[in-house]
């Protein structure tokens, strides 16, 4: 992963030694050194790894340095751990940062996760045509595509670059995730990172079809299969805990962020979905849109045994004036107990739960409902 290639001042004899070394590889290499010359300092003629610019950053190795032979160990460690496309993000992510020494170098590979590269997107032209495809997918009126011919790319992806840093490589722009807003949008419900064979791009959900069909377009598929989808997100709070990324598909995650768009427009509703997630416990992505596409089948209360008591009254058909008459007279607090049994309701950290079609066990009701006794 990196190669140092190294003589004795006052000898012709080159010496390489490959690492990630053992001890006993690093000291065969200096036992052979040592025969061709004793005297003298070692100097590093050639420095050759497959992070194409490493190189320039260990030019000021020290190789008889203990301590730099050993960090450089652990970051040809690290390195030998990455697939080709997380070089390529290295490289880009050491030419992003202020790189001081090999503490920085290894700090820098150990974060690599941090990064994002973009592909084919290695100049600020590309950049701006990036910005201007991905700003047209997020909505920004900025950029609408009638008036891409006579946008100056080149300076949008300058802007961009100022304000966001990065680095551009020969396979595309590296930048943190963190620092991209086209990728982060944080008005979504659902994050989707999509790799294609051709390019890479994340997607925030919900998304109109023309929106849809543009990304399909950055990806260069005529399908979403044609693609995969690496990582699944939800901004919302506590979706991440209750919805499996299990068979994960662009369509049914769209239909989905829909849906909790639509939630969330009443904060009750949103709570109300968490519960039937947190009770029903889905397996698959699928189930998790399926109990989405159902809320109708449940009922969601607060944790409260008399407003459950008097919500059965009103169920069976008591007004609010008879429920004020007989208020005082009556254990509303017992009738919610008893009745939250023979429904089968679900305590949740989100409130009670209660499926309308079919209560929910007993065995596994009695379970959730111990604390309520």
């Amino acid at each position: 992963m990196i190669q140092l290639f190294m003589s004795r001042s006052g000898s012709s004899v080159i010496v390489p030694l490959r690492f990630p070394a053992s001890q006993s590889a690093i000291a065969g290499v200096s036992c052979q050194l040592d025969e061709a010359s004793r005297e003298g300092k070692t100097q590093i003629v050639e420095i050759k790894s497959v992070i194409a610019n490493l190189p320039s950053y260990l030019s000021g190795l020290d190789p008889d340095s203990r301590t730099q032979l050993a960090q450089l160990n652990q970051l040809s460690s690290i390195i030998a751990k990455m697939d080709s496309r997380e070089r390529n993000i290295y490289a880009g992510a050491l030419d992003g940062n202020s790189i001081n020494d090999l503490n920085d170098m290894i700090r820098v590979a150990e974060q690599v996760s941090d990064y994002i590269l973009i592909p084919n997107v290695n100049s600020d032209v590309t950049l701006g045509r990036y910005v201007a495809v991905a700003g047209q997918i997020q909505g920004d009126p900025r950029f609408p595509e009638a008036a891409w011919p006579y946008l100056d790319f080149a300076k949008i992806g300058a802007e961009y670059y100022a304000e966001h840093g990065g680095a551009y490589t020969y396979a595309g722009y590296v930048l943190r995730k963190q620092n991209d807003e086209l990728i982060r949008e944080k008005k979504s419900k659902i994050q989707l990172d999509l790799t294609s064979s051709q390019a890479q791009t994340s997607v925030c959900l919900p998304a109109t079809k023309e929106e849809l069909e543009r990304i399909k377009r950055t990806l260069g598929v005529d399908c979403f299969a044609e693609a995969v989808i690496t990582e699944v997100s939800f901004p919302v709070p506590y979706m991440d805990e209750h919805i499996p990324t299990t068979g994960v598909c662009v369509e049914d995650a769209n239909e989905l962020a829909w849906a909790i768009e639509g939630l969330q427009f009443e904060d009750k509703d949103l709570k109300k979905y968490l519960s039937v997630l947190s009770a029903e416990q889905p397996e698959t992505f699928q189930e998790a849109l399926y109990y989405a596409m159902n809320l109708d089948d449940y009922e969601h209360f607060s944790d409260d045994l008399e407003a459950y008591g008097k919500t059965v009254l009103r169920r069976i058909g008591a007004d609010d004036e008879l429920i004020d008459t007989i208020d005082g007279y009556m254990d509303f607090e017992k009738l919610g107990e008893d009745a939250m049994v023979d429904d089968g309701v679900r305590r949740t950290e989100f409130g009670l739960i209660r499926r309308c079609s079919s209560p929910f066990s007993e065995e596994t009701h009695g379970l959730e409902m111990g604390g309520l006794s």
